[in-house]
């Protein structure tokens, strides 16, 4: 990685900008981080940039509402070349495109609110008179011959009660007055008007409704939500239109936001009233149709896909104002000084020879225009060069594991080049099946081969492409470790042939009783385990033994191995305090502890035990004894005669002991000591630059250079206990993390036993339960318990083993390589690699966002 200067003259800043951000190898350095964008030189271009996809995000939600198809962007790299014809055939100056862009934006998006506004006023002149025509439909079918009455009392009513045309009120003797109250409200608020009506007449009213069909009033928000509104009539007693309860009511109808209309005089007026309304819902109807057209027809211009286009106008315009706004945003990072930029960049090892070309280009490409300038320069600050890892589509899902727990160091080695292999392979381990490592290896086979079909298409499998195959490796260790185990779905598949055959026991408890025995010493199953373990009484004791010795011979190579790769990085970082004094000891006091107790293990496994079961000695109690009995005598022993045993044991320990200081010790102090060596040599050179700076400005007597010089080592000496202190500690808290760490950390590696315990438990149990009983059962009774059983066992094969223990041995995957293994070597306080990329940003603006 080298540390570059860049100098862009301003008025050339777009055009090498535009140039530079297509070859995606520069990481811009900013220049001032606690800065805020809104106080940067091209603030206002971005603000603009927001404004406009704001505006096309709107018109985008009108294109979805009328259902108009667009086309999204799959190649951006041909719509950026795309771009950059178009800019380079126009005869203005190039940054010019957006004011534009900005203009055409700016008047289809007012048309398009002028038209939608109107669209809305329609909409709600159509619901009203709608609403005014349901009035006198169903008011008249309501009220019956009561609906017309004399015109003194347009405003009361006036209803003979004699004729008995309001059935619910009670009959009272001649004529009484009453007042009306007619209007429409929404359904839903139907019951709560009702009761609140009746309570606060006292139940002295008469209320009735009747629906609005609900084809007819549509939200004037959207054209496809229907609104369900009734039409009420309130009929109550009383002699004019001021009186306590009309004022009531109309509070109440002002609360629910009710619409309140009048009654004809005659049915002369009923009659014309009813033609005026439908004459004007036919006006309303035509222009709601006009403008609806029109309204299209904007839309229509933004989802045309141009000639030498490869998307609809208005994905074209968001990803250009995208790309925009991103080139503004880089340019922000530089140093304005005049009329010229100053910034720094970041470039990968060659990628210079490809900016000094890009920079040369400007000026071929835009004649009359200077180009930027590329020059070589010492890092500023402190702070390190950003970590850059070129990925592809089989590294970048592992590398992800990685980044997403932190990034490497600088040049630190990366341990997502080792995740490749390890994390398929741990996951394999704890969810070792044939049948559903298989089912795995296909999904990730079908993911691999159809990729291009999935992703143009809508399934839901395309969401899974990125890391088709990272599952195709999960799959084949799944695969090859359910082999291993011996392992189809809790039965096992006896391929090559058993060992061990049956005969008769000599002395039989019961009839018949049948013994297993090795048919011959030498005999060995070729390739896992032998599948009669699986059927003696002691199959679970063995199986776990076997899991369990082997997640820790696993645990303890990966952790090994994580120990190497730190010596490797110390080396090649030259920091021999850390080679000599960290990993050297602590690979020593790693195999003299649980290298050990893998050797233990292993050992045990190559000695033949059969008929002195008795005499195989437990590791557990070895490793008990290594610790609390060192140097007695080990009975039974493993080889020997015990006590050449229990010496090597002694020299284990005490060599483990011994590696505990010096990884606690010697780096804090030769820290210290070259500390005050530098501090001692900052101290004596600003001394000099005093003194000569005294003598060149001023005449000061020798007392008060001295006590300065005094304060100055006081301060100094101050300083390096403080700093010794904090090494210390930190040294305290990295041993005694190492020293339980490794205790803590091998007992972790046990979830690689635990989950396929879990597993094979699980697929035993769905077996047993769904397809034992119907297999064993036989006849017409059995088969039907057989497809009932094999129903629920596909349901639940499916839903806990493929889809919850996936995930569940994924995340302890996860969780080995975080914790366990990364935490040996891996820092993790790198910072990532920035490109300038227009491809990326507009690869992640071109993707749909899902509603």
């Amino acid at each position: 990685m080298g540390y570059y200067k860049l100098i862009i003259p301003r008025e050339s800043a777009w055009n090498v900008m535009n140039e530079l951000a297509e070859l995606d190898c520069i990481h811009f350095v900013d220049y001032d981080p606690t800065l805020p964008m809104i106080n940067r030189p091209f603030a206002n271009y971005i603000k603009r940039c927001d404004d406009l996809l704001v505006k096309l995000s709107l018109i985008e939600h009108e294109m979805k509402k009328y259902q108009k198809r667009i086309t999204y962007c799959k190649d951006v790299n041909f719509l950026i070349k795309n771009f950059k014809q178009l800019i380079k055939e126009r005869s203005k100056a190039s940054h010019t495109y957006l004011d534009e862009i900005e203009n055409d934006i700016d008047k289809k998006h007012q048309q398009l609110i002028e038209q939608s506004t109107n669209m809305e006023n329609l909409h709600e002149r159509r619901n009203k008179l709608i609403e005014h025509k349901s009035v006198l439909l169903k008011g008249e079918a309501l009220l019956g011959q009561s609906f017309f009455q004399p015109a003194n009392y347009v405003a009361e009513g006036y209803v003979n009660l004699q004729g008995k045309e309001l059935d619910d009120i009670k009959v009272l003797q001649g004529s009484v007055k009453f007042n009306y109250l007619v209007g429409v409200i929404n359904k839903e608020d139907q019951i709560r008007f009702k009761r609140i009506i009746f309570r606060i007449t006292k139940g002295n009213a008469w209320m009735n409704t009747m629906d609005i069909e609900s084809d007819q009033i549509v939200d004037t928000k959207n054209d496809d939500a229907k609104i369900i509104k009734s039409v009420f009539v309130v009929v109550y007693p009383g002699g004019g239109g001021s009186n306590v309860i009309t004022n009531k009511l109309n509070k109440i109808c002002e609360s629910f936001q009710v619409a309140k209309y009048t009654f004809p005089e005659n049915n002369m007026v009923f009659q014309e009233k009813l033609r005026s309304i439908e004459t004007e819902l036919v006006e309303t109807r035509n222009l709601l149709e006009m403008t609806k057209n029109q309204v299209e027809a904007y839309l229509d211009d933004f989802q045309r896909v141009y000639q030498n286009s490869n998307c609809s106008q208005l994905e074209e315009l968001k990803l250009f104002l995208v790309k925009e706004k991103y080139l503004y945003t880089q340019l922000n990072y530089l140093r304005v000084q005049g009329s010229v930029l100053y910034g720094s960049i970041w470039l990968p090892q060659g990628a210079d020879i490809k900016v000094d070309q890009a920079l040369r280009e400007v000026q071929t490409n835009y004649e009359g225009l200077p180009t930027g300038q590329l020059q070589i320069s010492p890092p500023e600050g402190t702070r390190p060069p950003p970590t850059f890892f070129e990925t592809n589509e089989i590294t970048w899902g592992f590398q992800e594991i990685v980044n997403t727990y932190g990034m490497p160091r600088y040049k630190e080695i990366n341990p997502g080049l080792f995740t490749v292999m390890t994390f398929p392979f741990l996951f394999g381990v704890m969810f070792a099946d044939i049948g559903h490592g298989f089912c795995l290896l296909l999904l990730g086979i079908y993911l691999c081969v159809y990729n291009k079909e999935i992703k143009e298409s809508d399934s839901l499998m395309k969401h899974a492409l990125i890391v088709r195959h990272m599952v195709l490796m999960m799959g084949f260790w799944a695969f090859y470790n359910g082999w291993i185990y011996n392992d189809f779905m809790s039965v096992p598949i006896n391929l090559f042939g058993s060992c061990y055959e049956t005969q008769p026991v000599e002395n039989p408890r019961y009839e018949d009783e049948q013994e297993w025995v090795q048919k011959d010493e030498s005999c060995v199953y070729p390739f896992g385990i032998d599948p009669v373990w699986m059927c003696v009484p002691n199959e679970l004791t063995f199986m776990n033994s076997y899991k369990m010795k082997l997640a820790v011979i696993i645990g303890v190579i990966h952790m090994s191995f994580g120990i190497i790769l730190k010596g490797i990085n110390a080396i090649y970082f030259k920091n021999w305090i850390d080679f000599i004094f960290e990993f050297i000891p602590q690979i020593i006091f790693f195999t003299c502890t649980f290298g050990w107790m893998d050797f233990l293990i292993i050992y045990k496994w190559f000695v033949n035990w059969t008929g002195k079961t008795d005499q195989a000695p437990s590791v557990i109690t070895l490793m008990i004894n290594m610790i609390l009995a060192p140097g007695k005598t080990v009975d039974p022993p493993l080889w020997g005669d015990g006590q050449s045993e229990a010496s090597t044991q002694t020299a284990m320990l005490l060599i483990a002991l011994f590696c505990i200081p010096i990884i606690l010790l010697p780096k804090p102090l030769i820290l210290n000591s070259q500390n005050k060596k530098h501090h001692a040599q900052s101290a004596s050179n600003l001394t000099e630059s005093m003194n000569k700076d005294l003598y060149q400005k001023i005449n000061e007597d020798s007392e008060g250079t001295q006590e300065n010089s005094e304060v100055h080592s006081e301060q100094s000496g101050g300083g390096h206990h403080e700093e010794f202190g904090d090494i210390f500690v930190h040294q305290v808290i990295e041993t005694i993390e190492f020293v339980l760490g490794s205790i803590s950390n091998t007992a972790s590696y046990l979830r690689l036993w635990a989950l396929s315990l879990a597993h094979g438990q699980l697929a035993e149990v769905f077996f047993q339960m769904c397809l034992n009983g119907g297999i064993s059962g036989g006849g017409f009774v059995g088969a039907i318990r057989l497809l009932i059983g094999y129903t629920i066992f596909s349901m639940a094969t499916f839903g806990v083993l493929m889809m919850m223990d996936v995930m569940e041995c994924f995340l302890h995957a996860l969780r080995l390589h975080w914790v366990e293994f990364q935490n040996k070597f891996f820092k993790a306080d790198g910072y990532a690699f920035e490109k300038c990329s227009y491809a990326k940003v507009m690869q992640d603006n071109a993707v749909p966002k899902e509603e």
